[in-house]
């Protein structure tokens, strides 16, 4: 029987009974300051020319719970 070690930018806390994202240690990023109706996809595709990128963005800004309500003025990352 072969065992898969599977990696994914998420991890289990609580019991493994709530999915929070784990933030890259090594990544380099800028700030972004959030304009009203800003959201991880608007932002991605507005910087990156891709919304789909919206997870690169997401993963390096844990602190904002609901990415689709970023609250204006909030100061955030987005990788280089």
């Amino acid at each position: 029987m072969a065992l898969y070690q599977v990696s994914s930018r998420y991890e289990l806390t609580n019991g493994g009974r709530t999915a929070s994202r784990k933030t890259p240690e090594s990544t380099s990023y800028f700030q972004y300051v959030s304009k009203q109706g800003d959201t991880f996809e608007k932002i991605a595709a507005k910087l990156f020319n891709d919304g789909k990128r919206y997870w690169e963005i997401a993963d390096i800004n844990p602190q904002v719970q609901w990415p689709d309500a970023i609250p204006e003025g909030t100061l955030l990352r987005v990788p280089r």
